[in-house]
């Protein structure tokens, strides 16, 4: 199997059928061999799936394709612990196993490029990363950090692309969107790879999409309590998307390119002391478009026999603009004027010893740059050595060694491996242990994790915030045992305990309209998810849920007022889908429910008592109501002669209420989100 960037991951396939609709019969043991495929996993090297340390979903393209899931959004939405909260209007942040696993505890990845912002981690998972350009989502429960470092807390999740390794022709597919009421948008996508002379190989993949959001008002509890309305002037979303990969000579050069534009309402755009943008709806802020890209440039070095050298070289770069002034509450930071690079080398040494098992020694070095200005100009950054003084510009380097050994003997399986880093500003070190067992249908894991989530430039130095000293890492920790079974060829269940801990949390910090970050707060949770996949030739589907609770001593400020729920947070979760074949027409309904939550009363988020001063009873919360969303995808392969495709898709088809909450202690309110929407796909394949 080729070794190309994206398999470096510590990521592992939970086998879904791999069929294209339309195309030939799914064998019966089809989910049987996609098991039982070597791949290479957490531990750098191929092996079984159910023989890997690690707990992974994947959710394939013929997944997407069949239950019509529009961006990425929709795909974690129904695997089970994951769920999203409010970070302001255009910010819809992760959780993850009843985790607020925004800024910074999940890593996000496309072809094992890092495009989680550098500034803090911070992704929106709304309107972002369309489906149509995504071949494979493979997400790893749990820390990543032993083998990723910062930003791999809670999870990883990679997109993989199509490969330049591997010719399939191309996919063109046109799309129409509607909310309702004129609030309608669409988008184009382009995905083909091929083989020249050579052995060149070429993929490129190409998108546009403008996604609206809601049309419900937005009503903002931080400075006026004034309804804004969400219309194509306020909280639309235009992104463009560009990944592509060129394998030549043995070696693999992938870029990544992702390019934002949103208005945004926050609330303050009508406060005091915040300018009046002409032609812009009443409360937005203005227009802000952000850039992530990315190269890296892989190879794979043969040494002797059972001994080779990886080396990675990568380039990313963050920037941010905006066409207003910022507003009082940006501290006179122009966001026009912040950009933020990371140059990484990654050399690892794979060696396979004399007996049964895997050595794996690696390290690298990082360095961030950061360059943010003010409103004249003027440096906006702190100076590490006298923080009464302003630069514009400030570098950080880390350095980092790794180490993991796998052994397998007959059905028990040992990974033990870990991760150090030292930086400018602080140092760490994430340890992993994984034991595996296989016999016959039967597969079981116990995995512990540790990792970390280092304060970076901009959380620490820029003027943006209120200075409160330099930041400790914040740490996770994780323990889980799966349990896995194949009833059939075609059925395969899963069964997951857990615990997780994050203590000296990174935490958002407001005081007297101030805004700061400071270490405080810890969070523990608890809980079970269980999954089962059904695969035929016709007919299929999944059931899966999640539940989660807090465990231990948790933070008031990421509770409910009673003590027994997080924030904004679900704490059961159950996902239903299925699929039936008719011919040339596949019907795809599917169910999500999630109870009732606890969200921040308006008084409570306005009180404007820090985290690290808060009192378990100054927080008061009130339920949000249970949601039952409804989602259905009808296919008609050959709509227009071979190799075409239509696909119409309704996500929440009932219309219901679903405002995404706060999860922890601040003073966003409730947004409406995720109205009815009707999505109409044209394919074209060739």
């Amino acid at each position: 199997m080729s070794r190309r960037p994206a398999l470096l991951l510590p990521l592992l396939p939970l086998a879904l059928a791999a069929q294209e609709p339309g195309g030939p019969p799914t064998p019966p043991d089809e989910l049987t061999r996609l098991l039982n495929t070597p791949v290479i996993i957490a531990s750098r090297l191929q092996q079984s799936q159910e023989e890997a340390p690690s707990a992974v979903y994947v959710v394939t393209r013929t997944d997407i394709e069949r239950y019509g899931w529009r961006e990425l959004a929709d795909i974690l939405r129904v695997l089970p612990g994951f769920d999203f909260g409010n970070d302001g209007t255009a910010l819809i942040g992760l959780s993850e196993r009843g985790i607020w696993a925004h800024e910074g505890k999940v890593l996000l990845m496309v072809d094992g490029i890092q495009v989680s912002p550098l500034h803090n981690g911070n992704v929106n998972y709304y309107g972002s990363y369309p489906a149509e350009l995504i071949e494979r989502v493979e997400v790893i429960r749990g820390p990543g950090s032993a083998l990723y470092g910062q930003f791999a807390g809670a999870a990883v999740i990679n997109l993989i692309t199509r490969s330049a390794e591997e010719p399939e022709g191309g996919r063109f597919t046109l799309r129409a969107t509607s909310l309702g009421a004129g609030n309608s948008g669409g988008g184009g996508f382009l995905v083909a790879n091929g083989q020249f002379a050579n052995g060149v190989g070429l993929s490129l993949n190409l998108g546009y999409q403008e996604s609206p959001f809601s049309r419900q008002p937005y009503v903002d509890t931080f400075l006026t309590g004034q309804g804004f309305a969400q219309d194509k002037g306020s909280t639309r979303r235009e992104v463009t998307n560009l990944f592509a990969e060129v394998h030549a000579l043995g070696t693999s050069v992938h870029l990544v390119r992702a390019a934002f534009q949103e208005a945004q309402v926050d609330g303050g755009g009508s406060g005091n002391g915040n300018p009046v943008i002409p032609g812009l709806a009443p409360g937005t802020l203005g227009t802000a478009s952000r850039v992530v890209q990315g190269v890296q440039v892989h190879r794979t070095f043969p040494l002797a026999q059972g001994l080779a050298l990886d080396a990675r070289l990568e380039q990313l770069e963050n920037t941010g603009g905006s066409v207003y002034p910022q507003d009082a509450s940006s501290n006179g930071v122009n966001h026009s004027g912040t950009e933020r690079s990371r140059s990484t080398v990654d050399v690892d040494l794979h060696w396979d010893l004399p007996y049964p098992g895997v050595l794996v020694l690696g390290g690298g070095l990082i360095q961030d740059r950061e360059r943010s200005v003010d409103l004249q100009n003027q440096g906006a950054l702190r100076d590490p050595g006298d923080p009464t003084r302003l630069v514009p510009q400030l570098t950080l380097q880390t350095r980092y060694g790794y180490f993991q050994y796998t052994q397998q003997s007959g059905p028990l399986g040992l990974t033990a491996g870990g991760r150090y880093e030292d930086s400018d500003l602080s140092h760490a070190f994430a340890p992993r242990l994984g034991l595996t067992y296989v016999t016959g249908r039967f597969n079981a894991k116990l995995l512990y994790g540790e990792a970390f989530r280092n304060p970076t430039l901009f959380q620490t130095y820029s003027t943006f915030f209120a200075f409160r000293g330099v930041l400790k890492p914040e740490l996770i920790r994780s323990r889980e045992l799966e349990l896995g079974w194949r009833f059939s060829p075609s059925i395969v269940g899963r069964l997951n305990l857990y615990r997780m801990s994050v203590t000296r949390s990174i935490s958002f910090g407001l005081d007297n309209y101030a805004i700061y970050y400071v270490n405080a707060g810890s969070t523990h949770s608890k809980g079970v998810e269980a999954t089962l996949d059904v695969r035929h030739e016709s007919w299929g589907g999944y059931a899966n849920f999640g539940y989660t609770r807090p465990g231990g001593h948790v933070d008031p400020f990421f509770l409910s007022s009673d003590g027994k729920d997080f924030l904004g947070i679900s704490p059961l979760k159950v996902n239903l889908g299925g699929y039936v074949r008719f011919g040339p027409v596949q019907v795809a309904p599917s169910l999500l429910y999630a109870s009732t939550r606890e969200g921040q009363t308006p008084a409570s988020a306005q009180s404007g008592i820090p985290p690290d001063q808060l009192l378990p009873n100054l927080i008061q919360s009130t339920p949000a109501p249970a949601r039952l969303l409804a989602s259905l995808a009808v296919t008609w392969n050959g709509w227009w002669g071979p190799g075409t495709e239509a696909r119409l898709s309704v996500f929440n088809a009932g219309n219901v209420r679903y405002p995404i909450l706060q999860p922890y202690y601040g003073a966003h309110a409730p947004l409406p989100a995720n109205d009815r929407r009707f999505d109409l796909d044209l394919v074209w394949r060739f």
